[in-house]
């Protein structure tokens, strides 16, 4: 299933997963206040579990921010979410990979979640990371309703 249907599946039955980050209903500029580049975005689920990706670039470095729910993980260790998202086939690591940073965030809806933050590449290196899938933030901006 794509992202748009995802997406919108998990809008008809929120009742059957774990909250997702209300990033899913923001409105995406072509960059952010601190002049990051907004890429691009994609979500699904790792069981009930939603997540939330978003692709970015700052200061020549390319990023990728996973958005996963803390309930029943509050407790795990980078390395457990590194093996979670990477066993559920959202990216694997090529060489210099370098190790995710996580801290807790929360939402404008008081739901905690993970943010993983993943190196994707350097300017002008090879991407130390493979198989993340990204959509234009436009299709989801056009979902929600926002003219470009």
């Amino acid at each position: 299933m794509k992202s748009i249907e995802f997406l919108q599946h998990y809008r008809d039955n929120k009742q059957y997963y774990l909250p997702m980050i209300d990033h899913e209903k923001k409105h995406w500029s072509k960059s952010n206040d601190l002049g990051d580049i907004n890429i691009g975005w994609d979500c699904g689920a790792i069981g009930r579990r939603p997540y939330f990706l978003e692709c970015w670039v700052g200061e020549g470095i390319t990023m990728i921010t996973f958005f996963i729910s803390t309930i029943g993980i509050e407790d795990y260790t980078t390395e457990d979410i590194e093996k979670m998202l990477i066993g559920a086939g959202l990216y694997s690591k090529k060489e210099g990979y370098r190790s995710a940073k996580v801290v807790p965030v929360v939402d404008s809806n008081n739901n905690e979640f993970f943010s993983v933050n993943i190196v994707v590449g350097l300017e002008d290196e090879d991407a130390v990371i493979d198989g993340a899938i990204i959509y234009p933030f436009r299709q989801l901006n056009e979902l929600n309703g926002y003219i470009q």
